[in-house]
């Protein structure tokens, strides 16, 4: 028997968790560079701030999964395997200013926890001495696009592709393309969903043309007569993950990380101004602007809770009439930040609370992806999701206004300067 500290392992998890949020793999980001995308040049800038500040490369910080293989002769010593995982995340998005998204119930209580635990971890016995130590982050733009289907076992290859498209055509703006596809095929339906997630690591190229992907990888494992599982996950363009392997105490850091170097972003966008109201009457979609001015940030709990002071007559905590609505929740803020990393949500979470609030004089609302609202003619102001360092160095200012005890998800008004936006109507 071999005895592993668990202090290593906590150092190796601790470690992981940083370079996943804040750098892409040297293979990932040569393939977003290569890719044919509109958004390129601003991926790349993103990729060197956060390499740079060490801040993560998207506000979404995301649920933390880890895929642990450990020899059968790994004996661990000093503590409690799990407790030590979920106690290197918790110091970790505490210290380093991550975001923290988990709550402590999916239903019966969304109270936050507050340091982004329990995370999730999926164990695996091998041969041998060794651990290894694979980090997955997931957010929930690209994580709520995940599809599984029991597909009929006489069903091809060409089925499953064009059940992958499907996927991916679905998934669009909102999981921030260009994307990176995991697929699982067969196994039990829980069991190609791990599949899908581990693909990412180890799975092989799924040839096919696939639209707004980087690359699809797929695993396939054996399954029932009667059964075809097929799971697809999806990851966006910041695909966050990392290996280590830990040998008698010894960490060895396995991912390759990248090298970005800074860009500068030209762009022929109208400059436009929240002060001048005319300028937001002329603007038409498919417009390519930069923002000044003030807007307010509000999220899910944010706009139920404006929506039911709206409809039981109460006083709102900030003129709503002409603002600015964006769908975002950073991530918290170090001493000498004006804010953290901040980006987009999915915007048709909104759409059940937006028409009282459009109705109720809100100019404009910006995040990401299409929208189920139609009709309107209403202002809408795409952002690109995944370039959270690139938004926070275009606010100047930023005061809280209201519902501080739902912390990323407060009201905040930000003073922007030249934050780039795609016009879209809704």
């Amino acid at each position: 028997m071999v005895d592993i500290d668990l202090k290593i392992v906590k150092e190796a998890v601790v470690n992981s968790l940083i370079f996943a949020n804040t750098e892409l793999s040297n293979e990932d980001y040569k393939e977003l560079t290569s890719y044919n995308s509109n958004i390129k040049n601003e991926i790349r800038k993103n990729a060197y701030l956060a390499k740079l500040t060490k801040r993560p490369l998207c506000q979404d910080t995301g649920l933390c999964i880890f895929f642990v293989e450990i020899g059968q002769e790994v004996h661990f010593i000093n503590g409690d395997f799990e407790e030590t995982v979920n106690e290197a995340v918790r110091e970790c998005y505490i210290n380093n200013f991550y975001r923290k998204s988990v709550v402590k119930n999916a239903i019966f209580n969304r109270e936050n926890t507050k340091d982004n635990t329990p995370c999730i971890i999926h164990t695996k016995i091998t041969k041998g001495d060794k651990v290894k130590i694979l980090t997955a982050i997931k957010g929930g733009g690209a994580e709520n696009m995940t599809r599984l289907k029991m597909m009929n076992p006489t069903s091809t290859i060409e089925d499953i592709i064009d059940f992958v498209k499907k996927t991916i055509d679905e998934a669009g703006e909102n999981a921030c393309p260009p994307m990176t596809i995991g697929v699982g095929i067969g196994g039990s339906s829980e069991y190609a969903c791990l599949l899908a997630k581990y693909a990412i690591f180890k799975g092989e190229k799924l040839e096919g043309d696939f639209k707004n992907t980087v690359n699809v990888k797929m695993l396939t494992a054996p399954c029932h007569i009667a059964s075809l599982p097929v799971c697809i996950n999806i990851n966006c363009h910041s695909l966050r993950h990392f290996e280590v392997e830990i040998d008698k105490n010894k960490i060895t850091y396995l991912t390759k990380l990248s090298n970005p170097k800074d860009i500068e972003l030209n762009s022929n966008h109208k400059k436009i101004n929240t002060s001048n109201l005319e300028e937001f009457k002329k603007l038409k979609k498919g417009d390519k602007i930069f923002l000044t001015g003030k807007i307010f940030t509000a999220r899910d709990m944010a706009h139920k809770r404006l929506s039911s002071m709206i409809k039981n007559n109460e006083k709102l905590p900030f003129e709503i009439k002409n603002s600015i609505i964006f769908y975002a929740g950073p991530c918290p803020k170090k001493d000498n930040e004006i804010i953290g990393p901040i980006g987009p949500t999915t915007s048709k979470r909104m759409d059940k609370f937006a028409p009282l609030l459009y109705e109720k004089g809100v100019l404009a609302t910006i995040g990401k992806g299409e929208r189920t609202l139609s009709g309107g003619n209403r202002l809408y102001f795409k952002a690109i999701g995944g370039i959270a360092n690139v938004y926070k160095n275009c606010v100047k200012s930023q005061k809280p206004v209201c519902f501080e005890d739902l912390g990323t998800e407060a009201v905040v008004e930000l003073e922007v300067i030249d934050m780039p936006l795609e016009v879209n109507v809704v």
